[in-house]
């Protein structure tokens, strides 16, 4: 009967230490209850936005150089998950990838939800953040308090 809940796993993946932890965790359920791994990396671009822009119209070379940005994490962000999506398959696990663009705690809901997502399995921190502090990492906290599935935090 449990195995028949957990079908669908979505491992939120930033290559952080947690997110590698979260998916071997996952690998090992997934063996055990023959589930479906969906890896999900998001790229959050406001970082890259200049102080003072305040989503004003930024100049022609800014957003050249944006757009170049995005496309080189893009294309960081595909060959890490396809990576990790070696190691699954390498285990006889069947496991996907998707890459968006938007604010990461978000995407991370409407990506459960869209899929039905049946339990997300999150890193206690991600590559944000000071590593130091022994507090809950900013999104895995707030997926853990607004996702519609379980969530299981890994440290």
């Amino acid at each position: 009967m449990f195995s028949k809940m957990l079908t669908k796993i979505l491992v939120p993946y930033d290559g952080s230490k947690y997110s590698i932890k979260a998916l071997t965790r996952v690998i090992e359920l997934a063996h055990n209850l023959d589930s479906e791994i969906f890896l999900f990396s998001v790229i959050y671009l406001d970082y890259i936005s200049p102080p003072g822009m305040l989503g004003l119209t930024k100049l022609k070379s800014e957003k050249e150089t944006i757009k170049k940005w995005r496309e080189s994490v893009m294309a960081y962000s595909e060959k890490m998950l396809k990576i990790a999506i070696k190691r699954c398959n390498e285990k006889g696990i069947s496991a996907s990838y998707h890459i968006t663009c938007g604010n990461v705690t978000n995407e991370i809901l409407k990506f459960a939800k869209r899929k039905n997502i049946s339990l997300i399995v999150i890193g206690s921190h991600g590559l944000h953040g000071i590593g130091k502090l022994k507090t809950l990492g900013s999104t895995s906290r707030k997926v853990s308090e607004l996702a519609k599935c379980p969530v299981l935090l890994v440290r």
